[in-house]
């Protein structure tokens, strides 16, 4: 899920009136980040003759914030704020005459301010973050994204690490004629191999499946792909209850020799596809009715590009929208169905296919979603 971020607060000025600390609003800081008091005597002293104008919070400027402190400290005039109230102070007409007095010591440890102010700062924070990470914001969230941010991806060692394996099975182009193997739930998500692996900068999956690999009993092509699971069972539902949505960012990366075609997001029932997202050399399309039927999403797809796909089936049909424009309404209506994601070659070495000939697909993004109906079969 994706969060959004706090919104933004003001931070707050000291002003001394009448011997009591006042807050005052000044510039903008982030929401959730604790401010701790200054305890003692360190911001008031009884008899000095300086108030201490304004005390400036750590924030994006923090070097010319603690200048403004030391500066408060050592009895000089810090800079003016550009807020209303400090306007307003500043117009205030002074006394006409004041007693002279001796310019005071300093009533400020810098230093320590300084510290007393980051660190309430990193407290604020990560009593923020605690607080978000146990659901207890009046933030709104979205779903977050499961690709891991940069500086993280050192750290990932599987590409199940990416997606939520309870959400998917993976089938493989290995194993035994009819019987290919598969890697279900925990086991998803420490496996890999060359056929599911993780992108040289850990930021997608690589699904690789050779031409000449192992296929399932009602099928003639192998692929390495990823079916739709409800927990521990499998996902079947219907696009004339509730809405299903998949978004997927992807690239074909690799085509079989011969026969240059891989389908790398699918729609299937109990029998057989109902739609499918696939190249054809060249031509990016959407095809349906067993392949009667297509709509081309891009006619000179160039291999490695990275596209976005959502499909959304609902109300007796299913919406392809490609990099955010709908392309494509498809007249489908059904039950029985589930998401496939993956490379899914369309040859085997009948077609001609080498033992080195082989289809890839690269999934940086996989994200599912049911509402108002279930992923399950009662769908």
């Amino acid at each position: 899920m994706r969060h959004t971020l706090p919104q933004r607060a003001t931070r707050h000025a000291l002003r001394d009136e009448g011997g009591a600390h006042v807050l005052a609003s000044s510039s903008p800081v982030r929401r959730g980040i604790a401010v701790a008091a200054v305890v003692g005597g360190a911001l008031s002293v009884a008899g000095a003759a300086v108030a201490v104008d304004r005390i400036p919070f750590v924030s994006d400027n923090a070097d010319d914030d603690l200048a403004s402190i030391g500066l408060a400290a050592d009895g000089r005039q810090a800079p003016a704020a550009d807020t209303a109230a400090d306007a307003q102070d500043d117009a205030t007409p002074e006394p006409t005459t004041q007693p002279t007095v001796a310019p005071p010591s300093p009533v400020l440890d810098t230093s320590a301010l300084a510290d007393t102010v980051r660190q309430a700062n990193e407290e604020g924070k990560r009593l923020a973050e605690k607080r978000d990470a146990q659901g207890d914001s009046d933030v709104a969230t979205a779903p977050r994204s499961r690709i891991a941010p940069e500086s993280g991806r050192a750290a990932l060692k599987s590409p199940g690490e990416l997606i939520d394996t309870n959400e998917w099975y993976l089938t493989l182009p290995t194993g035994k004629e009819g019987s290919p193997d598969t890697v279900e739930g925990s086991n998803l998500a420490t496996y890999h191999s060359k056929f599911f692996n993780l992108t040289g900068k850990r930021d997608g999956i690589v699904f690789h499946a050779g031409a000449d690999g192992v296929t399932t009993k009602n099928s003639h092509y192998p692929r390495s792909e990823l079916r739709e699971m409800n927990g521990s069972e499998k996902a079947s539902w219907s696009n004339t209850a509730g809405t299903h949505v998949l978004e997927v960012r992807e690239a074909f990366t690799k085509l079989p020799d011969s026969k240059p075609e891989v389908v790398g997001v699918q729609i299937h029932d109990a029998e057989d596809d109902v739609m499918q997202i696939r190249l054809e050399g060249k031509t990016l399309m959407v095809q349906y009715n067993d392949g009667g039927s297509e709509a081309v999403l891009d006619p000179d797809y160039k291999l490695g590009t990275p596209f976005d796909t959502k499909i959304v089936a609902a109300n007796g049909k299913v919406d392809v929208l490609y990099n955010g424009q709908k392309k494509a309404e498809l007249p489908l209506s059904g039950s029985g169905w589930y998401w496939k994601v993956g490379a899914y070659v369309q040859s085997n070495a009948s077609k001609g296919e080498g033992s080195g000939s082989a289809g890839e697909v690269v999934v940086y993004k996989a994200d599912i979603s049911h509402s108002g109906g279930s992923g399950s079969d009662d769908a």
